[in-house]
């Protein structure tokens, strides 16, 4: 499994065709489709990316055996790092492969010198939040937040202190 950073207007082509697969049967099932079709425009909408990458928020593909199998992004803050998104495909989800995208984020934290990991989920999206809960993360706050028009996000914020890395041992790449 590789990942590869979005940086060009092909790149978020393609990261745009992953989110249309992905988001429709992740979220219409929890937030339903009328929210998911305004947040595919204004959340994970071509502008709303660029605006994100702008703002440095960095968004990466996730590769394997060839073909795109999900991203996620994050971004870097003073204390912690942020992970803004982290999605697969439904085919790949609970084959372990996530685990090499924590310890991405794990080692990132780590070697930038950042106490915590930090991130939202929809409390109702129950299986990401059991893998976070699993990864070590706590719960910290329950937040619903205005989105826009009508809707709201209804999220858990969590977060996770990241471990001090262990004497005389690298980094993994």
């Amino acid at each position: 499994m590789e990942f590869r950073e979005v940086k060009d207007a092909g790149e978020i082509e393609l990261l745009l065709g992953l989110i249309q697969e992905i988001w429709p049967e992740v979220f219409t099932p929890l937030i339903g489709k009328e929210q998911v079709d305004y947040m595919l425009v204004h959340y994970q909408g071509k502008d709303a990316i660029a605006k994100d990458i702008e703002q440095g928020i960095r968004y990466f593909l996730v590769e394997h055996d060839g073909g795109h199998i999900g991203y996620f992004a994050y971004s870097l803050e003073d204390d912690r790092l942020f992970i803004s998104k982290i999605y697969l495909k439904k085919s790949c989800r609970g084959l372990g492969l996530s685990s090499k995208i924590f310890r991405y984020f794990e080692d990132l934290a780590r070697n930038n010198q950042k106490e915590k990991m930090f991130l939202h989920v929809n409390r109702n999206n129950r299986k990401a939040v059991e893998v976070y809960l699993h990864r070590g993360f706590e719960i910290v706050k329950t937040v619903d937040e205005p989105l826009g028009e009508k809707f709201f996000l209804n999220d858990y914020w969590m977060e996770k202190k990241v471990a001090a890395p262990c004497p005389g041992l690298q980094p993994r790449p």
